[in-house]
């Protein structure tokens, strides 16, 4: 402690006129208290040194610094009471008294330090009335400091209470503020982080437009082109059925070319077979009677033969198909002169044998096809022609 106020000392008198005088004699106040509390005051150099110190600070003090100049008094004093030379140590003590009381509002602290050693130099005195007037005093400069501590301290926890008040709005203020700061950042991200998505949206959308185009195109060409396989293949299909038909066709008109041929081969050998028998029974026979006979038959026939020709390709099948029971080749042949609305007498004539015959063969083939007696032959073999 002594070697800071020595190190403050010498910085007053390092930079002369830079130090506030006050605080100088404050300094040199502090090292007397200093010496005289924690030394030997009775010492001369001690005593020496404390007297110098004070004086100094009387020096140099202004004169409107009372505080300082009763806490000079109030040293002396105390150093006047240690040689025991009790009216000097009254003298300083009233004259640092009447500086302080004089104030209008004194600095109670250390007016009542000097009343409290009034009290107790009377005390030493024996004149207790008046250490109790002075006693009496100190209570009641207490009480005014007691009170003016009290409302200072109420004024300072007032202020301490509006200063926490307001730094809690300061800093409610600043949590709104930083609050409002990150939900702008946060809405600021959220706007950017939008944006971001949209573009890569729009770029998704741009692009699935686009693939959803090309798809739609690749399957419109895909769909083009089963569409035309497909008609190729039925007109492939089509031609092939057009070509079987007709190879039926062409089927149909060669067997009814062969009937009508195998027709025409058995007309001839039964011609030849009938010549024969007549040969056999006479010798008188007129050739050519038989032939001319023969031309006339074989000119009808040649017409039946192109009406044969004509019948359906199909009407073989189609009778074939419609019998209940098997039909020979002469049922068919008989079929296929019926179809031409060929006469009973035509008919019998082209196959040599008698128009009851032809008769029976009519009614034998209603039975094949199940027909009653009601419904035509004819009719029924136009149906399936």
């Amino acid at each position: 402690m002594m070697q800071a106020l020595d190190q403050a000392l010498e910085l007053y008198q390092a930079y002369p006129g830079e130090v506030v005088a006050n605080t100088y004699a404050y300094i040199l106040n502090n090292k007397a208290s200093y010496y005289l509390k924690y030394y030997d005051a009775t010492e001369p150099m001690i005593k020496q040194a404390i007297i110098e110190h004070v004086n100094e600070a009387i020096r140099i003090v202004p004169n409107t610094n009372d505080v300082a100049l009763a806490s000079c008094y109030g040293i002396l004093s105390e150093l006047s009471m240690k040689d025991n030379d009790l009216a000097t140590a009254e003298a300083y003590l009233t004259k640092a008294y009447l500086l302080l009381v004089q104030k209008k509002k004194p600095y109670y602290h250390t007016l009542i330090n000097i009343i409290n050693s009034l009290v107790s130099l009377q005390v030493k005195k024996g004149d207790y009335q008046r250490a109790l007037t002075y006693q009496q005093e100190a209570t009641s400069y207490s009480n005014l400091l007691f009170n003016e501590e009290t409302a200072a301290t109420v004024n300072r926890l007032e202020a301490q209470f509006e200063l926490k008040k307001k730094e809690q709005e300061i800093q409610m203020l600043q949590e709104t503020v930083e609050s409002k700061q990150k939900q702008k950042l946060l809405l600021l991200g959220i706007i950017t982080l939008g944006i971001i998505g949209g573009f890569f949206m729009f770029r998704s959308y741009h692009y699935n437009l686009r693939y959803s185009l090309a798809r739609e195109k690749q399957l419109e060409a895909e769909n083009n082109q089963a569409n035309l396989k497909v008609k190729y293949q039925e007109e492939e299909q089509a031609r092939l059925k057009a070509e079987q038909d007709l190879l039926e066709v062409k089927q149909q008109q060669l067997e009814t070319v062969m009937l009508a041929s195998q027709l025409q081969l058995q007309h001839k050998s039964e011609v030849l077979k009938q010549v024969k028998e007549n040969l056999n029974r006479t010798q008188d026979i007129d050739i050519k009677q038989i032939l001319r006979e023969e031309q006339i038959t074989a000119t009808s026939f040649e017409k039946t033969q192109a009406r044969i020709e004509q019948v359906h390709p199909q009407f073989l099948k189609n009778i074939t198909a419609h019998a209940q029971q098997k039909l020979t080749p002469l049922d068919q042949k008989y079929c296929a002169y019926f179809y031409l609305d060929l006469e009973t007498k035509e008919i019998a004539t082209l196959l040599h044998v008698e128009a009851k015959s032809v008769r029976m063969t009519k009614y034998r083939l209603k039975q094949k096809f199940g027909l009653d007696a009601q419904t035509d032959l004819v009719g029924f073999l136009k149906q399936l022609g």
